[in-house]
């Protein structure tokens, strides 16, 4: 007798929910004691791609063998709680929303504790949303999609469910059931909400927040920013990280003023057509980024991509004071770097100072003309005065010398100089 097959069915159960459940339901025909182990396993990982070969998946009877497959595993699991069920499937296989409704159903009768469902292909239009019965077990709920189902329907609340990554279509969902969902999670501490807003027309609402959100991650995405626009309220007091990105500088608003220990900010399209759009609508949309940051007062740390800090330098925009802010990461390209400075004159108590270096857009050297930066005779104070150390990633091309000089030359209480470089570097540049 092999070792493994020593071991109690307890412990094989263990070793083979690691597997693929296809791969743990195969075991069992390797003797009569292997035959119904499967049964008992505590973790189902169900991947229509691995089931069958390639070219049969067009199939209908590949279609008919995977889904009684899967009726199979749920129906004989004898498990008295699920840890984590896993269903990711890449074509409908003729079944629809409601189908599925049924399967997750099934595992929530036993006590599921995690469910991690993935649909890469398009319902129809009018078929149902997903539903989520109601579930005093389930703690982790992450829904991945093609282009953006409706948000999954809750009929009561999820008093432990502290995860939930969600990729929704907010036109489909709308605005009330969004609203409405948050106060059913009581327990909620991480939330990922990728927004679709595809075909929207006119302002969209959405608010979200929770007592015990700690973690939120925020993605809108839009087809045509000339004809939508996006209202966007947070109302978390405990929030611990935000993470906010959008091409079109939707409103937000952060109720509270958190002291959010990480912020990072991806927000507006550095772009010709954005600019122009910015142009025209300029008195709605320019004081957005301020009233932003001025919701975000409180946090230590923000991170802000090259696009979102030469749009906000682009519009000659007067940031606000961030009095509690003690580190700053900005993303910037090498012909642009003085656009740091804007954001150093609001960072009176700034402790680090972290650059990752891009290579230049060719429209970086007329952006710089039209602001006139010249800047470098004027030292913002906590440059001076209270940065005690500097970190420069991707460092590397000979152009970037001025910008060494000048950090070096000005930060006259500096600790630590961390360079982490791409290329190498030519002896001299750094003397």
């Amino acid at each position: 007798m092999d070792r493994i097959s020593r071991l109690p069915d307890d412990v094989i159960c263990h070793i083979l929910s690691f597997l693929p459940t296809k791969h743990a339901v195969a075991t069992s025909i390797l003797s009569s004691r292997w035959v119904n182990l499967w049964s008992f396993l505590t973790i189902i990982d169900l991947d229509d791609t691995l089931y069958l070969n390639p070219s049969l998946r067009r199939s209908s009877s590949y279609s008919l063998l995977f889904v009684n497959f899967l009726d199979r595993v749920l129906s004989q699991n004898q498990s008295q709680t699920i840890v984590k069920f896993r269903l990711h499937i890449h074509e409908s296989h003729g079944q629809t929303l409601s189908r599925i409704n049924g399967f997750i159903q099934s595992v929530v009768l036993r006590n599921v504790v995690e469910i991690d469902l993935g649909i890469f292909f398009n319902f129809p239009n009018n078929d149902d949303c997903l539903k989520i019965p109601n579930s005093r077990s389930l703690k982790v709920l992450k829904v991945t999609s093609e282009d953006g189902l409706k948000m999954p329907a809750f009929p009561g609340c999820f008093p432990r469910l502290t995860v939930f990554d969600v990729k929704v279509s907010l036109i489909a969902s709308g605005d009330d059931l969004i609203t409405n969902l948050f106060p059913c999670l009581p327990a909620l501490e991480k939330l990922s909400l990728v927004g679709d807003l595809t075909d929207c027309t006119g302002e969209i609402y959405v608010n979200v927040g929770g007592v015990a959100l700690k973690r939120l991650e925020l993605e809108l995405s839009i087809d045509n920013y000339d004809d939508c626009d996006a209202m966007v309220v947070i109302d978390a007091p405990r929030l611990e990280y935000l993470r906010l990105q959008d091409g079109f500088m939707a409103s937000y608003l952060v109720k509270n003023k958190p002291a959010i220990s990480e912020v990072r900010l991806d927000v507006g399209e550095y772009d010709e057509e954005f600019l122009e759009f910015l142009d025209e609508v300029g008195h709605i949309r320019l004081p957005r980024f301020n009233e932003l940051l001025q919701g975000l007062v409180n946090s230590k740390f923000i991170s802000v991509s090259a696009s979102t800090l030469k749009v906000v330098c682009s519009q000659r925009w007067n940031l606000p004071v961030l009095p509690s802010l003690t580190k700053l990461e900005l993303d910037v390209h090498t012909s642009t770097w003085m656009l740091l400075l804007y954001w150093l004159e609001s960072c009176p108590n700034l402790m680090v100072l972290s650059l990752i270096l891009k290579e230049k857009p060719v429209d970086d050297l007329d952006m710089l003309e039209e602001l006139e930066l010249t800047g470098q005779d004027a030292v913002p104070l906590c440059l001076s005065s209270r940065v005690k150390e500097i970190e420069i990633k991707r460092l590397g091309r000979v152009d970037e010398e001025e910008m060494l000089k000048y950090l070096l030359e000005n930060a006259k209480v500096l600790d630590k100089f961390t360079v982490n470089s791409r290329v190498y570097i030519k002896d001299g540049i750094l003397q």
